[in-house]
């Protein structure tokens, strides 16, 4: 599947604007504008089976949305505002699934997905109102085994994801949210097992934005983030016997920006301000596990920025303002079995920009970080015997990282 119907695919249930040329110039203006105030968007996707060779469910539910998909350079002007609720619940309920049990919820306040050959010039903004509420919930039931099982439960107020081909692309990103947010995934199968191996991501979002380039498309993105809202990821595994392999793993952000690009210059510059509460809990609790693999994994931060740029020069600047408590849990509660690994990490502001290793590149940056609460990372492990448990809690007020990395890895 090429990377053009991987994104178009996250965001199927959305309008798609193709614009035909106006001849004026080479460029084609969109201009969206959407608003959903008081929105009551209620999904859900259910199973219940006996036994089955498989089963997949998917839950999506988005108060606004804008899909763009061209192969010419364009114009981008965005404006979306919702207040109210968007829910939505994914559930697979079974005795046995004999091979893939695949349970998913992805809810949005509002998102946009822009796709663009040649260029592009964006404004975009994005609005979350005070007092609404995204929710997303995955879960998978089994009274006896799941062979293999994936969970997710992601949520976002505002999201923005753009890929640019062969084209410069400049993009003045807003997003404001005041919107609690909460993704749960749960995989429950405390009088039976999971199996070969069973994962189990909850991921949280008050605003977020990601955006890539290809061949030769620099990126330039002046971006200001604001989240009020409270932010939560969890993650819950109850079995009676894990999988070979079983990973939990829950994340939560404030405000999350994203830039990978190769091949040109990739630019980064604005603000990110967060005054809501986050927390990212994920816990493990199994009977015997035998030579079983555990993993529990939680990431809490309040403002990141990334930053990926592999064969050209990159600049990040950021001012990253962090107001309210964040904090990071993983916990592990185990009878006889084999190895459990634990970690827990809590930011208030994080930034990291990497550049190829083997490339006459530079990577600059001009950051300002002020955390101004409490950050905490907690791991809590325990097992009757078994053979190694290993645990590590971070937790950093502000962290700015400038790293080389290998092209090839």
């Amino acid at each position: 599947m090429s990377k053009r119907v991987k994104l178009l695919s996250t965001a199927m249930s959305a309008a798609i604007l193709t614009c035909a040329a106006t001849y004026a110039d080479d460029t084609t203006e969109i201009l969206n504008g959407q608003v959903n105030l008081g929105a009551d968007i209620q999904v859900t996707a259910e199973t219940s089976v006996a036994q089955a060779s498989s089963a997949m469910m998917t839950a999506i539910g988005m108060a606004n949305a804008l899909t763009v998909d061209v192969t010419s350079p364009h114009d981008v002007d965005n404006t979306q505002t919702f207040s109210g609720s968007v829910a939505g619940r994914a559930t697979t309920d079974a005795q046995i699934i004999d091979g893939a049990a695949i349970t998913t919820s992805t809810m949005f306040g509002n998102s946009a997905v822009v796709i663009v050959d040649n260029g592009m010039d964006v404004t975009s903004q994005q609005n979350a109102l005070d007092g609404s509420s995204v929710r997303s919930t995955a879960e998978l039931a089994v009274s006896d085994y799941a062979m293999t099982s994936v969970t997710t439960a992601g949520a976002s107020a505002n999201a923005w994801e753009s890929t640019a081909y062969a084209g410069d692309a400049n993009l003045d990103l807003r997003q404001d949210s005041g919107a609690e947010v909460t993704a749960d995934a749960y995989a429950l199968a405390p009088t039976g097992g999971l199996g070969w191996s069973s994962t189990t991501v909850a991921a949280a979002n008050g605003n977020s934005a990601m955006v890539t380039g290809y061949d030769a498309a620099s990126q330039v993105v002046d971006v200001d983030q604001t989240n009020r809202g409270n932010v939560t990821g969890l993650v819950r595994v109850n079995a009676g016997g894990g999988g070979e392999m079983t990973n939990a793993t829950a994340s939560a952000n404030g405000n999350n920006v994203r830039i990978e690009n190769q091949e040109a210059y990739a630019h980064l510059q604005g603000q990110q301000t967060n005054d809501g509460v986050v927390l990212a809990d994920a816990e493990i609790i199994v009977g015997n596990f035998d030579v079983d693999v555990m993993t529990t994994a939680s990431e809490g931060v309040g403002n990141s920025a990334i930053l990926s740029n592999i064969g050209s020069n990159s600049y990040m600047g950021l001012d990253q303002t962090n107001n309210a408590n964040v904090t990071a849990r993983a916990n592990f509660d185990g009878d006889a079995g084999g190895v459990s690994f634990l970690s827990s990490t809590a930011f208030g502001n994080a930034a990291t920009s990497y550049i190829c290793s083997e490339c006459p590149v530079t990577a600059t940056g001009e950051m300002n970080q002020v955390n101004n609460a409490t950050i905490s990372s907690v791991v809590t492990g325990q097992m009757a015997t078994g053979g190694m448990i290993t645990g590590t809690a971070t937790a950093i007020g502000n962290s700015s990282t400038y790293q080389t990395v290998n092209p090839r890895y």
